[in-house]
C-alpha cells in the first residue's frame, strides 16, 4: 500500500508542475531569458571599412541603450581623423509622427560610443556614417526593440 500511496501523490503533483512551467513559459512570452543576455553584436562593410556595432542590451530595449562603434580598415587599422554621425529612425508608419535621430559618436580608446534612446519597441534602421576628410561612406542596420 505505501508504494501504491506514493505513486498516487507523485501522479497528482506531476500534472500541477506541468500546468506550472507552462503557464510561466507562456507568461515569459518568446524573448524570456533574452533580456539583459550578451551584448548584440552586428557588422557590415561600410565602402572599404568594416564596421562593427554593438549594443549593450540583446535584445535592445525601449530606454537608453549604450551603443558602441569599432571602425577599421582593410590592414585593421582604425582610420585617423573620422568623424561618426548615427541616424536612428523608427520607419514610417500610418498616423504616427516621424522619429528620425541622430547623434554623433565620440571616439573613447578604440571605439566611438553614444547613448541610444529608443522611444518605441518595434524595428529601428541605423545608418552610421563614416566621414574622413572630404569621404562620407555609410553602413545600415537594422534592429528591433523590445
Amino acid at each position: 500500500m505505501l508504494n501504491g500511496e506514493t505513486n498516487r501523490g507523485a501522479r497528482r503533483k506531476v500534472p500541477a508542475l506541468a500546468a506550472a512551467v507552462l503557464a510561466g513559459l507562456v507568461l515569459a512570452g518568446p524573448w524570456a531569458g533574452r533580456a539583459g543576455a550578451a551584448a548584440l553584436e552586428l557588422k557590415k562593410k561600410a565602402g572599404l571599412y568594416d564596421v562593427v556595432l554593438r549594443l549593450d542590451r540583446n535584445p535592445p530595449v525601449v530606454g537608453d541603450n549604450a551603443l558602441e562603434l569599432r571602425i577599421t580598415d582593410p590592414s585593421g587599422a582604425a582610420p585617423s581623423g573620422a568623424k561618426v554621425l548615427v541616424n536612428y529612425y523608427m520607419p514610417p508608419m500610418p498616423r504616427m509622427a516621424p522619429m528620425n535621430y541622430k547623434s554623433e559618436a565620440k571616439l573613447k580608446k578604440d571605439a566611438y560610443a553614444l547613448r541610444m534612446r529608443l522611444i518605441m519597441a518595434g524595428p529601428w534602421v541605423l545608418i552610421v556614417r563614416i566621414t574622413v576628410g572630404d569621404k562620407t561612406t555609410s553602413a545600415r542596420f537594422h534592429i528591433d526593440a523590445l
